[in-house]
């Protein structure tokens, strides 16, 4: 049996409870927080047999293969640090550090130990975009051109991120709560277009709040191909738009939601190509949002359907001894990506 422990027992902890509470072959054997009650509490509904509220007394006691680490962004360093001189492999909630230094020491430290350093790219492991990227693989897509991923989100209201009345840890990222989305921005660009060779950003505030911005436009050309990325506050309603421009065919995915619809190049006369295009979406769009309603009343992974597949994958490939889904090298290429957006006067 792999065994697991997790540090930090908020609202995403929960997700990879779930998850790897249907995982053969792996066991959770202790989750950390520094409050008893809520330490105790998640340890009861997982079905945990052991908790606690210091990580290096569960390091030390446990013996994990495997450490979650699911705390605020500021923590993630020193924890992924103990955890891997406690020899075990590491799965980190993006951003994986704060800054770029401390993550390249810590792909270091794991590599003198011969650990893992995973980062939550969850979104890039959704079923839309893993069926874009198939269809780029197998050839039908064609080659990548362009990929665009764009964020709805009001975050300034009272309960997210603009709270006046709770500080929420995010605010401590560079660029401030969207710091804490950057990393899904900038893992879909790095799986369709490759690591990035040049990168500008545009930081800006619409409406007054705690916040230091609100809205995030940005360019980057990739190894393969542009990407355009952004976060709006203010944009409604709510969604995650991942729009990817083939040679051969062009995709369009609510990440928020099950969407996905191809546009595709086709036989016959050339007037007919859109109307064929078009009641093939009218089809795929009717049938996501009847989906996208019933995943609301079924049991399973529903929105993390993509962190359920990563962790499912990592824990296959970490038994088999085989490549990991999101390996270290393409954890350092999206973070440096995440560095090149930062507003300047954090860099």
């Amino acid at each position: 049996m792999t065994k697991a422990v997790l540090v930090g027992a908020g609202a995403i902890a929960r997700q990879h409870l779930a998850c790897l509470g249907g995982l053969p072959g792996v066991t959770v054997e202790g989750v950390c927080d520094l409050s008893p009650a809520i330490a105790e509490a998640t340890a009861e509904r997982h079905g945990v047999r052991r908790w606690f509220t210091d990580h290096r007394r569960m390091l030390e006691e446990v013996r994990p293969d495997v450490v979650h680490v699911t705390t605020p962004p500021t923590s993630h360093f020193r924890l992924a640090m103990d955890a891997l001189d406690a020899g075990a492999h590491v799965f980190v909630e993006k951003p994986v550090t704060p800054t770029l230094a401390q993550l390249e020491a810590l792909v270091a430290r794991a590599a003198e130990r011969g650990r893992a350093v995973v980062e939550d790219h969850n979104y890039v492991f959704n079923s839309a975009p893993q069926e874009i990227l198939r269809r780029v693989a197998t050839g039908e897509f064609g080659a990548v051109v362009h990929v665009e991923v764009l964020i709805c989100l009001d975050i300034t209201g009272p309960g997210g991120f603009g709270d006046p009345n709770v500080a929420h840890p995010g605010l401590e990222l560079a660029g401030g709560a969207i710091g804490d989305f950057v990393p899904h921005l900038a893992s879909l660009a790095h799986a369709f277009v490759g690591p990035h060779r040049e990168a500008h950003a545009l930081w800006s505030k619409r409406r007054r709040s705690p916040l230091p911005y609100d809205e995030l436009h940005a360019v980057v050309q990739g190894e393969r191909g542009t990407a355009s990325l952004g976060f709006s506050s203010s944009a409604q309603p709510d969604a995650m738009w991942l729009r990817v421009y083939g040679e051969r065919m062009q995709a369009t995915a609510n990440l928020f939601e099950t969407r996905l619809t191809f546009a595709r190049l086709r036989g016959g006369p050339k007037p007919l190509v859109p109307l064929w295009n078009g009641l093939e979406e009218g089809r795929d769009v009717r049938r996501a949002a009847r989906g996208t309603l019933l995943r609301k009343f079924k049991k399973g992974p529903g929105a993390y359907e993509g962190l359920f597949e990563l962790v499912a994958r990592t824990y296959r490939a970490l038994a088999a001894g085989t490549a990991l889904p999101v390996g270290a090298e393409e954890v350092l290429a999206v973070n440096r990506l995440v560095e090149a957006l930062k507003p300047e006067e954090s860099t």
